[in-house]
C-alpha cells in the first residue's frame, strides 16, 4: 500500500478546533493523501456541515480519518452511483453520512441544520446554501476593537484607540493591501495586531501575492473586516514560501465577511483563506480556490485549523484542462444565430456567494427540463429590441433559458463607461469610485462596463419576462431615447452554482421611454 504523504480536504486539510455550520463545493484528486470531501484528518469538532463531493482518490465523502465528533449532523453528498464499493468506503460512523433522499426543506430540518437564521434549502444546485440577508458578520458587536473603532469624526475615539495601542487601518485598493502584508511581513507587529477594514473589492490581476503573515514569527493577530467583499485573481507559486493563502499564519487572530479567488501552487500547507489558523476565528467567509501540490497539507478555507470556523464555505475547481464551450443560440426570428465562445484568460473568477434565483421567472409552458449531459451546453433566446419603461424601472426582455441547457444564467444589460457618460452624462458611480478607478493605468473606458439592468439567476427551463433597471450609486438614470447597448451573460453549473470560467456578450438595441 503507498505512504500517504500529507492530508488534503475540500474546506480543511487538518482539523483539531471547531468547525460549524460550513461546506465544501469540491473536485478533488487526492493520489497517496488522506483526503476527505469537507476535511482531510479530523479530531477536532465538525457540526452542522457537508460535502457536495466531486472526488477521486479520496478516503473519505466527509472525512478522511480521525476521531473526531463528525456524527453532530454531518453529511455528504457525492457522485458514486448505489451499491458502488468506492461509495461503501466513503461511508462510515468517522466520515459521516451521506445525504440521499432529501425532496424538501422540513427533511433537512430533522437532519439538525437551521432553516431559520443561518441556511435555506435549494431544490436544485447546491442544496443548502447560506441566507443572503443573515450571512455577514456584525464584527462591532463582538469585536475586542469595538470601543477602539476609529471614525474620521471622532476625535476623542482614536485618541483613546492610540493609547490603548489598538490601530484601525482601512484598505481601498491593491497598492494599500500589498503595503499591509509587506509592513506585518516586516515585523510590524502593531500593524498585525490591529483592527483592518477592507472598503472595496480587490482585484490583484494575477500577480504572485506574498500572504499576509507569511509565518510564525510575524503572524497576524489582530481583526480583518472584509465587509463583504473581495480579493480575487492572486497566485502563489513561489516554492519558497511554506504558507500559502491570503494570510500566511494566523494566531488568535479575527477574519469575517471575506471572499478570495485564488491559485495555489505547492507549499508545505496552504489554504484560500489562511494556510494555518491557530486559535484563531474565521467567520462567514468564502473560497473558490484552485491549489496544487504533490505533497503538504492542502485544503480549501484553510490548511491547519486548531482555532473556529464559522458560516463559511469553500469552492475548488480544476482549471488547468480548459475544454472549448459550444453556445448554441436558435433561430427565434428577431434573436441570434449560433455563436462559438473561446476562453480569454484562464483565472478563477469569483463566485464566492451563489447567486439567488430570480423571484419573477416563470416556468416555460410545455418546456421539459433535461439538461444536456454531452458536455458543457447552453442555449438561450431573448429580444434583439428592448423596450425600457423608466415610470416601471422595467425592461422587457422575453429571456428563456431552455430545458436543455444544463447552466443556469444572469443577465446583464450594460454601457461601456464612454457610453454612459454620453447618454446618462456620468459612469453612475460615485466620483470617490470613478477616481479610483481612473487611478488604474489599465482603465480604459471604451472597454470598462456600468451595469444598467440585472436578472438573478434563471434555471433550465424557465422564462423571464422583463428586467430591472439597476439603481445607479450617484443617482444618473438613463434618459428618454434610442440606443445601443450589450447584452451580458454570466453562467453558473447548475449542480454546484460555481460560476463558469467563460461569458456571451450580444449587441442589441433600447428603446427608453416614460
Amino acid at each position: 500500500m503507498p505512504k500517504r504523504t500529507g492530508h488534503t480536504g475540500g474546506f480543511a486539510a487538518q482539523n483539531s478546533g471547531s468547525i460549524q455550520n460550513c461546506y465544501s463545493v469540491v473536485r478533488l484528486r487526492a493520489k497517496n493523501q488522506t483526503a476527505g470531501g469537507l476535511i482531510g484528518e479530523n479530531s477536532g469538532v465538525a457540526a452542522h456541515c457537508y460535502s457536495y463531493c466531486k472526488l477521486k482518490g479520496l478516503t473519505g465523502g466527509l472525512t478522511g480519518s480521525g476521531g473526531g465528533d463528525t456524527e453532530q449532523g454531518c453529511y455528504f453528498f457525492h457522485n458514486e452511483k448505489e451499491g458502488s464499493k468506492s461509495l461503501d468506503k466513503l461511508s462510515d460512523p468517522i466520515r459521516g453520512q451521506r445525504l440521499k433522499e432529501i425532496q424538501e426543506a422540513e427533511d433537512v430540518r430533522q437532519l439538525g441544520f437551521d432553516l431559520d437564521t443561518i441556511w435555506e434549502w435549494q431544490e436544485n444546485g447546491v442544496p443548502l446554501q447560506f441566507i443572503p440577508e443573515n450571512w455577514l458578520f456584525d464584527v462591532q458587536k463582538s469585536s475586542k476593537y469595538e470601543q477602539y473603532r476609529i471614525r474620521e469624526t471622532d476625535r476623542q475615539a482614536d485618541e483613546e484607540a492610540e493609547k490603548a495601542g489598538a490601530l484601525t487601518t482601512v484598505i481601498h485598493d491593491a497598492d494599500e493591501l500589498w503595503t499591509l502584508a509587506q509592513q506585518i511581513n516586516e515585523g510590524d507587529r502593531k500593524l498585525g495586531a490591529s483592527y483592518i477594514q477592507l472598503a472595496e473589492d480587490i482585484d490583484l490581476r494575477g500577480k504572485e501575492w506574498i500572504p499576509i503573515g507569511k509565518d510564525r514569527t510575524c503572524a497576524f493577530t489582530g481583526i480583518f473586516d472584509g465587509c463583504g467583499h473581495t480579493i480575487k485573481n492572486f497566485v502563489i507559486k513561489d516554492k519558497k514560501i511554506e504558507n500559502k493563502g491570503l494570510f500566511g499564519f494566523v494566531k488568535g487572530g479575527e477574519i469575517y465577511n471575506l471572499l478570495v479567488d485564488c491559485n495555489l501552487k505547492g507549499g508545505t500547507c496552504a489554504g484560500g483563506i489562511a494556510a494555518q489558523n491557530e486559535d484563531g476565528i474565521i467567520g462567514c467567509c468564502g473560497a473558490v480556490i484552485e491549489i496544487k501540490g504533490k505533497n503538504g497539507t492542502m485544503g480549501g478555507l484553510v490548511g491547519r485549523n486548531t482555532g473556529t470556523i464559522f458560516e463559511s464555505y469553500s469552492a475548488g475547481r480544476v482549471t488547468a484542462i480548459i475544454i472549448p464551450w459550444w453556445w448554441w443560440l436558435p433561430l427565434l426570428g428577431l434573436l441570434l444565430a449560433a455563436l462559438i465562445i473561446g476562453m480569454k484568460y484562464p483565472r478563477v473568477r469569483s463566485t464566492f456567494a451563489p447567486v439567488p434565483y430570480d423571484e419573477d421567472q416563470v416556468p416555460i409552458p410545455d418546456e421539459e427540463i433535461s439538461p444536456n449531459t454531452d458536455g458543457n451546453f447552453v442555449s438561450f433566446q431573448f429580444e434583439q429590441s428592448i423596450d425600457v419603461n423608466l415610470s416601471t424601472g422595467l425592461c422587457k426582455f422575453g429571456f428563456k433559458n431552455p430545458g436543455n441547457s444544463n447552466h443556469n444564467i444572469v443577465v446583464q444589460l450594460q454601457f461601456t463607461d464612454a457610453q454612459a457618460v454620453r447618454v446618462m452624462g456620468s459612469t453612475g458611480r460615485t466620483a470617490e469610485a470613478q477616481k479610483k478607478l481612473e487611478e488604474d493605468p489599465d482603465y480604459d473606458p471604451e472597454t470598462n462596463r456600468t451595469i444598467i439592468a440585472e436578472s438573478g439567476a434563471i434555471r433550465p427551463g424557465y422564462q423571464l419576462e422583463d428586467l430591472q433597471l439597476v439603481k445607479q450609486p450617484n443617482g444618473d438614470t438613463v434618459p428618454e431615447g434610442e440606443y445601443n447597448a450589450m447584452v451580458y451573460l454570466v453562467f453558473y453549473e447548475i449542480d454546484t452554482n460555481n460560476r463558469a470560467m467563460l461569458e456571451s456578450q450580444l449587441p442589441v438595441e433600447i428603446s427608453v421611454h416614460e
